[in-house]
C-alpha cells in the first residue's frame, strides 16, 4: 500500500509540474504576443500623426513620404486577419492622399483638408481601438489561468487527503507546500482578472507550485511594466510619472522636503523629422531618453511625458540643486554627438518646486510648462527655473 501511495503521488506530482511548465510556457507567449502588437500599433499612431503634422498640403512627395506609414504594416505583429480593417483604412488614406490634387479640382482646399483629416482619424481610430483589444486580450484569457489554477489546487486537495491516509503530520506539510499557496495563487488570478497588475504571491511550496507562482508574477510584472512604460525610449510613461509625482507630493508633506518638477521640450523636432525623417526622429528620442536617465541622480524619475516632451520628478530637493541637474541634463543633451543620418539636438527646460510654485501636481506641471514656453520664446537650449517677477526681485 505504500509503495502504490508512493507512486500516485509521484505521479501526480510529475503531472502538476507537467502543467505548471506548460501554462507558464503559454501564458510567456500570449503575453510577448499582445506585447509586441500593442508596441506596433502605438508606432503607426505616432507615424501617422507625425505625417499629418509635418507634411505639408499639396506636397508633390507626399504620397512618397507615406510610404513609411505604410511600411508598419509589414511588421511580423501586424500580419494578422485582426489588422485588416486598419490596413484598408491605411490604403483607403493612401489612395485619397494621391488623390487629392485631383479633388481640389472640384471641392475647396478645405473640404479636401477636411476629407484627409477625416481619413486619418478612422486610421488613428482602427489602431487604438485594436490596442485597446490587444490589452484586452489577456484580460479575456485570465479567466482559463484561474481555472487552472482551480484545477491545480482541488489536485493539491487530492494529495493532501492521500497524504492524511499516510500521516497526520505529513498532511499538514502538504497542505502548507501546496493548498495554501495554491489558494494565494487562485486569488491572485482573479485579482488579475478584475484588472489590478501590481499583484505578487510567495513563492514557496512544492517545484510545481513554485513554478506556478514564478509565472503568475512574471505575468503580472510583464502587464504592470507594459501599462506603465513608454515603448519607444523604454522610459516610463505619462500613467507611471503621474502616479509618481502625487507620491512623492504625498511624501514631502509626511517628510516636509521640496519636490522639483523638470519638463523638458526637444527643440525644433518637427524640423528635424521634416529634415531627417521619421526614423531619425525617434532614434533622437530614444539617445535623448538615454541621456537624461544617465544625468539625473538615482533617486529621481525620468519619464517621456508625450511626443518630444519628457518630465522628471526630482525628490528632495532646492532651487539651486534644481538648476544644476537641469543644467546638466541641457549641456549633456547639446554634447550629444549627430548620429549618422541625422543632426545635432537640443532641449529646452522649465522647473518647478513643490509647494513653492503650486499646491498641487496639476499645478507645479502648470508652471514648469509655462517656464518650458519662456525658455523656447528666449532662444531655445536653456533652462528657465523662476518667473520674471521672481527674477526680479532677486535682482
Amino acid at each position: 500500500m505504500t509503495g502504490g501511495f508512493a507512486l500516485a503521488l509521484l505521479a501526480i506530482t510529475f503531472g502538476l509540474s507537467t502543467r505548471a511548465k506548460m501554462s507558464q510556457e503559454r501564458w510567456t507567449r500570449i503575453v510577448a504576443v499582445e506585447t509586441e502588437a500593442v508596441a506596433a500599433l502605438e508606432e503607426v499612431i505616432r507615424a501617422q500623426n507625425a505625417f499629418r503634422k509635418q507634411v505639408a498640403f499639396g506636397d508633390a512627395r507626399a504620397a512618397e513620404k507615406y510610404k513609411t506609414v505604410e511600411q508598419l504594416l509589414d511588421l511580423p505583429a501586424l500580419r494578422t486577419p485582426n489588422n485588416g480593417v486598419l490596413r484598408e483604412r491605411v490604403e483607403a488614406f493612401s489612395r485619397r492622399l494621391r488623390a487629392t490634387d485631383v479633388r481640389l479640382r472640384r471641392v475647396s482646399r478645405a473640404a479636401a483638408t477636411q476629407e484627409l483629416d477625416a481619413a486619418s482619424a478612422r486610421v488613428i481610430n482602427e489602431a487604438q481601438r485594436l490596442i485597446e483589444w490587444h490589452k484586452q486580450e489577456i484580460t479575456r484569457q485570465l479567466p482559463q489561468l484561474e481555472r487552472e489554477t482551480g484545477l491545480m489546487m482541488t489536485t493539491g486537495l487530492a494529495i493532501a487527503w492521500i497524504v492524511i491516509l499516510l500521516s497526520f503530520t505529513a498532511a499538514k506539510i502538504t497542505i502548507s507546500r501546496v493548498v495554501r499557496p495554491l489558494e494565494q495563487i487562485s486569488a491572485a488570478a482573479a485579482r488579475i482578472a478584475g484588472g489590478v497588475t501590481n499583484v505578487s504571491v510567495p513563492v514557496t511550496g512544492d517545484l510545481e507550485v513554485v513554478q506556478l507562482g514564478r509565472s503568475l508574477n512574471a505575468m503580472a510584472n510583464t502587464l504592470s511594466d507594459t501599462a506603465r512604460t513608454d515603448e519607444l525610449t523604454r522610459l516610463p510613461n505619462f500613467r507611471a510619472f503621474r502616479e509618481r509625482i502625487d507620491d512623492e507630493i504625498h511624501r514631502s508633506n509626511r517628510l516636509g522636503y521640496e519636490v522639483g518638477m523638470l519638463v523638458l521640450d526637444l527643440d525644433r523636432f518637427k524640423q528635424y523629422n521634416d529634415r531627417f525623417g521619421h526614423l531619425a526622429g525617434n532614434d533622437v528620442l530614444q539617445r535623448v531618453a538615454a541621456v537624461i536617465a544617465e544625468a539625473v541622480r538615482r533617486m529621481d524619475f525620468p519619464a517621456r511625458y508625450g511626443g518630444e516632451e519628457f518630465a522628471v520628478v526630482v525628490p528632495n530637493v532646492d532651487v539651486p540643486l534644481l538648476s544644476q541637474i537641469a543644467e546638466r541634463i541641457r549641456a549633456n543633451v547639446e554634447a550629444l554627438p549627430a548620429a549618422s543620418g541625422g543632426g545635432p539636438v537640443t532641449v529646452s527646460i522649465g522647473a518647478a518646486v513643490y509647494p513653492a510654485d503650486g499646491a498641487t501636481a496639476e499645478a507645479l506641471f502648470e508652471v514648469a510648462d509655462e517656464r518650458l514656453y519662456r525658455a523656447k520664446r528666449e532662444g531655445r537650449n536653456r533652462v528657465v527655473v523662476s518667473s520674471p517677477r521672481a527674477a526680479q526681485s532677486a535682482g
